[in-house]
């Protein structure tokens, strides 16, 4: 059997050879069939009752139950149910059995291969669960035993239960005996492997940041452990009556956190972590990771900044937590979402065929036929039953049409209007109204299900119950009749079939299902991903109900919902870290590093991978494919091409008026003085009269030419020939010369191109079609009339090109073969010149409106066009900085330094500029402004000194409205200062703030019209966006993708309504309770009681006994919970708002649960899984792309993104800055060199770099000096490694030289450390001068010791390249998110004036306190970022909606008098906001992360050229590069691409074609000078990449071209060298009898220039450098010998022979973007002007001259790189195999031939 399946494998894979040496399909192949043999060879001969399905379906059914066993396993719910222990009992040894038979049946099938199922993991697994079972079976029947016999007083304890917390592993055996996926095995492997190893570095890199952050952490805040407490307190024993209310911590005098009023003292308490809560302390390095990752996840941070400004200084504490929340949170943990993304879109490939969309119909009965219509064949939908005729057929069109389907629709939309207006007034109205609306909902049930009805019998029922939306429309019918069942109705069983009828409102819009269609169709994919976050979810809660169900005093782990609400709970991390914080508390202190590590590897998982899942998800339904993004990149460019060539509305108004021309009368003229041209519009109007008449003929034409050359032959003649008009023929043909121009620009730029000159390759001949609907007066192409014909030719080269080439050759610039458009294609080159229609047309429009309308283009029409005044202003406007390059005219690349400054300064005007900074200073100033005292001195209106930046910016702005309105005019003007909503505002800003100047109120009320003048001064920030070009390009982009933003706020909208709905039919009027707990009944909620109120968080003596808890004296209320009701529709959506945000949503849980029961707590689960988890990962997918669309990359293939990312990467890589080898002589520098560089040297220091960083793990403070004796060693450590570093630094110095080591920027950082080192070293540990303060220096000491260990901490990254690429990404996020950052930044800043204005003095409350409040601008900037972050923004919301009587207020105050709010402007305030920044321009950041993560962290398999690549080319290049210049010669270009290996590896010898092509492009193209980095990686990726595949439409036609040429003139020069050699031999015999050489006398005859038979290299182009100067004297001969040849009759006929065979078969190339940069196309046509020799049509092939011609015939290549692969002639994907051996086969008979024609 083995030998068979040997002899079959050699078979396929000799097979799959040989398809591959015919360059068939070879990878795809060879890896199915491997897939094929390993499967066979698997395959085994199995027992019949190990294939049964009874098995299959015994064991799914004992996985299932044993899930259910173990979720009921605890001692509460036998508690609740005793019988049950029994049933679990019974279920288990069921379930151990069935598992036993099955080992069993698989143990006696593997009897024969022992070995191989030792191996396998599942069967390993299968044991493992088996013997799991069999232990909790065990178990309990020994607690069974304890119970039923205690006076055996068997031992037992409730943590043995944790060996069952394995079983639910037991779900994974479940899904592979469900789930089949018909996938290669070894590519699921691969898949897993790649992915894995992805997550895993990106987790390495979240961990580096953890670690940075941690050890920050230590140092800088250390243990915070001073509190403010009564005075006498014991520090060992803190009760909660001696702390603060509410608990605060402090600092000592002096320290620069807050001091304690009296008669409280700042105390330093000791308390174990468990008091403290484990969260919010940097001790050590353990507790301080903990505290980083859970302000990481932004729940809680806030808290913890708050102590530690108190602690310590603030600006240190903001500035931590700042850059942790920004790096961590807003862009490491985002790559998260970039790995995910990729993966699942690798996931997508590899699983297409199980998620692949079937072609199924929404409505399965509507079929389609092709009809004929009026407007052409079309696919008309039909029903099955249109066979059906009489009333039902009438029936059924009714019940189609648009009136019927609006009549559905507003009478939903009436049911949800009057269902959603019903309010709970918790009076004895609310029953009696409820009853008129149950009436009112039985009315809209019957009418609904008439409306079943109907359908039902016009399509049958069967035709019915198929569509899917008949369906819905059934089951809403059923349920909606059930719930008008009067019990039901008041027990609300069935109410949420009654709200979810609005769900068909979205068939109203077609633009709003079509989304919704395009995002929830693929239901497979989303479907399978909720299924399967249901499924880890159950998995943890059954593990965390098993581990914790056994510790005392925790509630949450009681039964199996208990612990999914609290798993579920850490998903949507609202109050994970309370939760976590009282687990840890409750749990044993052994026990409490492996919960945390539990619980936070959970929520790791569940928010950084399971979540972005979704996004994953959806980004992939918004995907679109391959062949459906060439089609859109076409339409996209065919779309950009129609220019609009009308103008804008505000410069039409000029078309309402009568034209008035203005004529020029000259009495006197110069003989210098120019003369005006005739207006085209004036002679257009003579031109339409002329159009009329048909009698115009050539004859017409020729008498004109006639009086025109009359007029030329009398120059001897003194008098002016006088030309007189006869009647209006002559006119006509006068006024048609003119227009001349005109019209042959019109004809070949008109729209439908029939008029465009086509070009014929075999002729060289220009040829011109012409139109038969071309203009009547228009003359005829080959007839020119005098100077009108010069333009007109000047014309066509400036639109064609340069269209004379070398020898006479008038092609076009586009040289490049072509192929006729198909059905469906556009011609690129049409659309340009489209578009170069367009802008002639609008340019004429605005020609014609000067020309006759005297007021246009006037600024404020008084204003001349051509002004003095309006010159100088102009000069002030676009005055900017214009920096260019010193070496702009050369070739070679500006290394002047400093270019991002200065194209920086180059970006706006100099009165931008100056405006912006302006702006930025009277922004600063307003942050100085203050509500606070009351007395109002801190205000702008009664402080002299805030009022000064408002006079300047009032006055700058005037100043700089007022030339730009007279240099481009205000409004109907082209380039007007309003032509946009960025102008109208700039006018808003400048009038409002003109206003409050001018005005200052000093009596500003609340909602009054001074306060709204306030708020429209708060947008001055917002000016900035105009004047910033990108930053404006931001705005732009965020609104052209408002429309898929709209849709899915549209959506949640819907789905926010729908569960308001729902939450007021279930819950409406019954969440009011007492705010006394032990009160129940309203009628008894009476009187006062005393209320514990909150102190701290620590676990003090006293906190829970009422006796010793602070309390306060308050009134009972019956009333409604704080934050949220459910009383009327408003209220609830607007807690669902703000539960769609996480925030507040488990408090609605725990309420819910206690005043309605358990049932009423699903609605609020699936309201948060359906609208949070799915509905706000829609924004973050519809923001990503939307930004992809506006970057350009969203409609690119995986080919063409791939190729984006590569050009991105060469861009921005650089040569290595290493100095090269030292020579052998210099034997220590040589071996220091080779040490240096290696890899080991690498890794040992990157090690140290740990160690000294470990060092850090101690807090570097005078404490822990005086109570540790760790901090000592640490110190010496952290000394010896900085020697270390500093004996690193010399062997480099000595290896590369100085100069050498400086180059490198890495190196310059090293030695600044390392020099930072040696100095802390010897401040540190030698002694302090006696005029120092010694405590001080020591201080000062440690901070700089740990600050230079945390700077060397950061040089890991650039040892490790997984950091290094990570980090790049970041970094290049930054980089290209600083605008968007910009602008977010401004947006908050307006958002925190308006929050100054709205609620400065809103007193404190449960959110705003001391450190929340809006009492100054800075402050309400902190409160912002706190808001962006969601941490508690709806319980500041809450406060800031404080309206009276709950607030002070007098009628007629101010209100920085008042401590009252803004009810309805706090919500638009927060909720805008929140919507804003949070869900749109926050995920822009996610979407500049996925792009730079594809761009750095592409795998090796997936990139067009890795890093490994270009690696390798760097190292090439710093060979060649000696000097390292970052350019070299010309002539180095052919020694650079010898030494090339990997992907870019050129075989000079067999790839020699490619070899020239290559040399020229470099030789030519720089015209001879030295070539840069960039310039040979360009060319190189060019070659190595499919560029029909890769390449975007215009790049591709662009590289055509350029490849076309140079393979053109490589042939020339091969053809012109093989025929000067020929010419030679002919002329002299003797010469080819001793060309040939003695091959033995030279070791390395290709080296020597010599071929394997003795003939010499001919050379071409640039190659053979050395020789240069002796072939120098055989250019005159050989210059003058190639005419002769070229008239030799054999030779010709030979020649035109092989141009007639070949000619039309050459592959094409195109061309890049950056060649455009390197190759000007005017340069490029003067170097085509430059050569003179007759243009040869041939293909570039080796010559018979040169090699032997079966060497011709069977040139094959085995293992080539992809430049060699692309270019080859049999391998080559432009050209068919048949057509390459014809071109050969010419080639070998027309050598023959001339041959043997030469001999005789």
């Amino acid at each position: 059997m083995s030998s068979c399946i040997s002899v079959a494998k050699a078979a396929v894979l000799s097979s799959a050879m040989l398809n591959s040496s015919r360059g068939g399909p070879t990878r795809e192949s060879v890896a199915v069939i491997s897939d094929i043999l390993s499967h066979s060879t698997k395959t085994k001969k199995t027992l019949s009752a190990m294939q049964s399905n009874l098995l299959t379906r015994s064991l799914q059914f004992a996985c299932v139950s044993s899930l259910i066993s173990v979720c009921l396993h605890t001692p509460a719910t036998f508690d609740f149910f005793p019988p049950l222990r029994y049933l679990v009992l019974f279920i288990d040894i069921s379930v151990f059995l069935v598992f036993l038979i099955e080992s069993l049946l698989i143990l006696l099938n593997n009897l024969d291969e022992r070995e191989e199922s030792n191996k396998s993991r599942w069967l390993h697994y299968d044991l493992f669960m088996l013997v799991v079972h069999g232990l909790s079976v065990l178990l309990d029947v020994y607690w069974i035993s304890v119970t039923l016999l205690p006076h055996w007083n068997l031992p037992y304890k409730q943590w043995f239960g944790v060996i069952r917390s394995l079983r639910p592993f037991i779900i994974i055996k479940l899904i592979r005996l469900s789930l089949k996926v018909k996938v290669a095995k070894n590519r699921i492997d691969q898949l897993l492997r790649r992915s894995s190893q992805q997550v895993k570095n990106v987790t390495y890199f979240f961990l580096f940041f953890m670690i940075l952050y941690a050890i920050m952490g230590v140092q800088l805040f250390g243990k915070m452990e001073y509190r403010c407490v009564r005075k006498g307190t014991d520090p060992d024993n803190v009760t909660i009556s001696d702390l603060a209310i509410p608990d605060t911590m402090c600092s000592e005098k002096g320290g620069g956190g807050y001091e304690c009023p009296d008669p409280l003292q700042c105390m330093r308490l000791n308390m174990t972590s468990k008091a403290q809560g484990y969260y919010g302390m940097f001790p050590n390095f353990v507790a301080s990771v903990f505290t980083v990752y859970l302000a990481a996840s932004e729940e809680g941070w806030v808290y913890v900044l708050y102590d530690c400004m108190d602690s310590l200084p603030s600006h240190f504490a903001f500035l931590y937590f700042l850059t942790l929340i920004f790096f961590m949170a807003w862009l490491v943990k985002n790559v998260f979402i970039a790995v995910i993304t990729e993966t699942f879109a690798e996931m997508r490939v590899q699983f297409s065929e199980v998620w692949a969309k079937k072609e199924t119909s929404f409505e399965y009965t509507i079929k389609q036929k092709l009809e004929k219509t009026s407007e052409g064949w079309r696919l008309v939908r039909t029903d099955e039953d249109m066979h059906i005729e009489g009333k039902k057929q009438y029936m059924q069109r009714f019940l189609r049409s648009i009136p019927f389907q609006c009549f559905v629709i507003v009478f939903v939309l009436l049911n949800s209007i009057i269902n959603a207006s019903f309010v709970y007034r918790h009076d004895e109205t609310d029953a009696p109204r409820r009853i008129h609306y149950y009436y009112m909902e039985v009315g809209f049930t019957i009418l609904f299900n008439l409306e079943c009805l109907v359908k039902i019998v016009c399509y049958g029922w069967r035709g019915y119950i198929r569509r899917g939306i008949f369906k819905f429309e059934f089951i809403l019918a059923v349920g909606s009749s059930l719930n008008c069942i009067y019990p039901f109705y008041e027990k609300n069983y069935f109410t949420y079939f009654q709200a979810f009828r609005l769900l068909r409102l979205i068939k109203a819009s077609p633009i709003l299902e079509d989304f919704v269609w395009k995002i929830f169709s693929p239901g497979k994919k989303l479907g399978g991903l909720v299924i399967f976050t249901f499924t880890f979810v159950i998995i943890a809660s059954a593990i965390s109900l098993q581990l914790f169900n056994s510790v005392p005093d925790l509630h949450y782990f009681r039964t199996f919902p208990q612990a999914f609400m609290a798993m579920f709970q850490i998903i949507t991390q609202e109050g994970w870290t309370d939760f976590v914080v009282e687990v840890l508390r409750a749990t044993d202190d052994r026990v409490v590093p492996f919960a945390a590590i539990y619980f936070v590897a959970y929520h790791l998982f569940a928010t950084l991978i399971l979540l972005s899942l979704f996004v994953a998800v959806i980004l992939d339904n918004l995907e679109m494919e391959e062949e459906l993004k060439r089609v859109k990149q076409l339409k996209a460019r065919e779309a950009t091409t129609s220019m609009r060539t009308t103008l804008p509305f505000r410069l039409r108004v000029f078309d309402h008026f009568p034209t008035r021309p203005q004529m020029v009368a000259l009495k006197k003229v110069d003989s210098e003085f120019p003369l005006p041209r005739v207006r085209h519009s004036f002679t257009r109007t003579f031109a339409v009269e002329a159009a009329s008449d048909s009698d115009l003929t050539d004859t017409d034409s020729e008498h004109s030419k006639l009086v025109l050359n009359s007029t030329r032959c009398r120059k001897t003649r003194k008098e002016t020939p006088t030309v007189r008009q006869i009647g209006t023929l002559s006119m006509r043909n006068s006024i048609a010369n003119l227009l001349d121009l005109g019209d042959r620009a019109r004809e070949i730029l008109s729209s439908s191109f029939n008029v465009l000159p086509r070009f014929s390759r075999s002729s060289h001949t220009l040829t011109h079609i012409t139109s038969s609907h071309h203009r009547k007066d228009a003359l005829p192409f080959s007839k020119t009339r005098g100077q009108s014909g010069k333009q007109s030719g000047l014309r066509s080269k400036l639109i064609y090109g340069q269209l004379g080439g070398e020898n006479g050759d008038v092609r076009p610039s586009d040289s490049a073969p072509k192929k006729d458009n198909k059905q469906g294609e556009i011609d690129i080159r049409a659309l340009q010149q489209k578009r170069q229609l367009a802008e002639i047309t609008r340019t004429r429009i605005e020609e014609e409106m000067r020309e006759n309308h005297p007021y246009f283009d006037r600024p404020l029409f008084v204003v001349g066009r051509v002004s003095k005044l309006r010159d100088v202003c102009k000069r002030i406007v676009h005055a900017k900085y214009e920096w260019q390059d010193d070496t702009a005219n050369t070739n070679t690349k500006s290394q002047r330094r400093y270019k991002q400054l200065h194209s920086l300064i180059g970006l706006m005007p100099y009165l931008d500029w100056t405006m912006v900074t302006i702006t930025i200073m009277s922004c600063i100033s307003m942050l100085f402004e203050s509500p606070w005292p009351t007395t109002g001195e801190n205000l702008v209106m009664n402080n002299f000194y805030l009022q000064i930046m408002d006079y300047i910016f009032v006055l700058a702005m005037s100043f700089e409205l007022a030339v730009k309105i007279i240099s481009n005019g205000l409004f109907f003007t082209p380039k007007a200062v309003v032509r946009d909503v960025g102008g109208v505002m700039t006018m808003f800003i400048y009038f409002t703030s003109v206003v409050v100047l001018l005005w200052m109120p000093k009596k500003v009320e609340i909602n009054s019209l001074a306060q709204l003048f306030l708020l429209f001064r708060a947008m001055r920030p917002l000016r900035v966006y105009t004047l910033v070009p990108h930053i404006r390009r931001v705005v732009v982009e965020f609104f052209r993708g408002l429309k898929e933003i709209l849709l899915v706020t549209i959506l949640m909208i819907i789905v926010m309504f729908i569960f308001a709905s729902f939450g007021v039919q279930i819950v409406g009027g019954k969440l009011a309770s007492c705010n006394d707990p032990s009160i129940t009944t309203r009628d008894n909620c009476t009187g006062t009681f005393w209320q514990m109120i909150f102190v701290t968080r620590l676990e003090v003596e006293g906190k829970e006994n009422e006796e010793q808890h602070p309390k306060i004296l308050v009134p009972r209320v019956w009333t409604n919970p704080r934050n949220f009701n459910f009383d009327h529709v408003g209220n609830a959506m607007l807690a669902l708002f703000e539960t769609l945000s996480y925030k507040g949503w488990n408090v609605i849980r725990d309420i819910l649960e206690k005043r309605q029961g358990p049932w009423a707590v699903i609605f609020i689960h699936i309201y948060v899984f359906i609208g949070c988890m799915i509905g706000l990962t829609l924004f973050v997918g519809v923001v990503i792309a939307n930004y992809t669309e506006n970057r350009g990359t969203a409609l690119l293939t995986v080919d063409q993104r791939r190729w984006h990312d590569l050009k991105a990467r060469l861009k921005m890589a650089q040569p290595l800055h290493v100095p090269p080898k030292p020579s052998e002589s210099a034997r220590i520098r040589t071996y220091f060199y080779d040490v240096t560089r290696s890899s080991r040297f690498n890794t040992v220091f990157g090690f140290l770099v740990c160690i000294n960083s470990l060092t850090l793990v101690v807090p570097w403070n005078m404490d822990e000096e005086s109570s540790s004796t760790l901090l000592p060693l640490a110190t010496a450590i952290s000394a010896i490694a900085n020697v270390i570093f500093a004996i690193e630094i010399v062997l480099k110095v000595t290896a590369f030289t100085f100069s050498g080591f400086w180059q490198s920027r890495r190196n310059r950082i090293d030695l600044v450390i390392t020099c930072l080192g040696l100095t802390w070293i010897l401040i540190h540990f030698l002694p302090s001068p006696p005029f120092v303060d010694s405590i001080a220096m020591r201080k000062f000491s440690y901070s700089i010791g740990y600050i230079i260990v945390i700077l060397r901490f950061f040089t890991i990254a650039s040892r490790l390249n997984t950091l290094k690429m990570l980090m790049l990404t970041v970094v290049m996020s930054m980089f290209r998110s600083f605008f968007i950052i910009t602008a977010m930044f401004l947006l908050v800043l307006f958002y925190a004036y308006t929050g100054v204005i709205l609620f400065g003095m809103v007193k404190y409350g449960q959110a705003v306190s001391k450190h929340v409040n809006f009492r100054t601008g800075s402050e309400a900037l902190v409160v912002l970022f706190r808001s962006i972050t969601g941490e508690d923004w709806n319980d500041i919301m809450h406060d800031c909606m404080r309206s009276p009587p709950f607030c002070y207020y007098v009628e007629g105050s101010n209100y920085w008098e008042t401590d009252c709010g803004n009810y309805y402007g706090s919500i638009i305030y927060f909720c805008s906001f929140y919507l804003i920044i949070t869900y749109i321009v926050r995920n822009l950041l996610v979407a500049i992360i996925m792009e730079n993560f594809s761009l750095f962290y592409s795998s090796e398999e997936d990139a067009l050229l890795s890093y490994a690549d270009i690696r390798n080319f760097q190292h090439v290049w710093n060979k060649v590069d000696r000097e390292q210049k970052k350019a070299i010669p010309v002539r180095r270009v052919k020694f650079l691409l010898r030494l090339l290996k990997g992907r870019l590896e050129v075989d000079p010898d067999k790839d020699r074609v490619l070899f020239k092509h290559m040399c020229y492009e470099m030789e030519k193209l720089h015209y001879g000078d030295d070539v840069s980095f960039h310039d040979v990686l360009y060319m190189l990726s060019y070659r190595s990449v499919d560029i029909r595949k890769s390449l975007q439409l215009e790049e591709l036609l662009q590289r055509e071209e350029l490849e076309f040429l140079i393979e053109e003139e490589v042939a020339k020069q091969t053809i012109r060298s093989w025929l000067e050699s020929c010419l030679r031999r002919i002329r002299n015999p003797q010469l080819q009898k001793t060309s040939f050489i003695d091959v033995n006398k030279y070791p390395n005859p290709h080296s020597a220039g010599i071929k394997s038979d003795g003939i010499p290299q001919f050379r071409f182009g640039g190659e053979d450098i050395e020789e240069e100067v002796d072939s120098k004297r055989n250019v005159r001969n050989r210059r003058s010998s190639i005419p002769d040849v070229l008239s030799s009759v054999i030779f010709q006929d030979a020649a035109r022979k092989l141009m007639t065979s070949t000619s039309e078969r050459t592959p094409s190339r195109p061309r890049p973007p950056e060649s455009l940069q390197l190759i000007p196309r005017s340069r490029l046509s003067n170097e085509r002007k430059a050569s003179t020799t007759k243009n040869l049509h041939l293909n570039v092939f080796e010559l018979p001259e040169e090699e032997k011609t079966e060497d011709l015939v069977s040139n094959k290549r085995t293992d080539q790189s992809p430049i060699a692969n692309r270019v080859s002639p049999d391998q080559t994907p432009l050209l068919p195999k048949k057509v390459q051996m014809e071109n050969t086969k010419d080639i070998n008979e027309w050598w023959m031939d001339l041959v043997s024609q030469t001999e005789c």
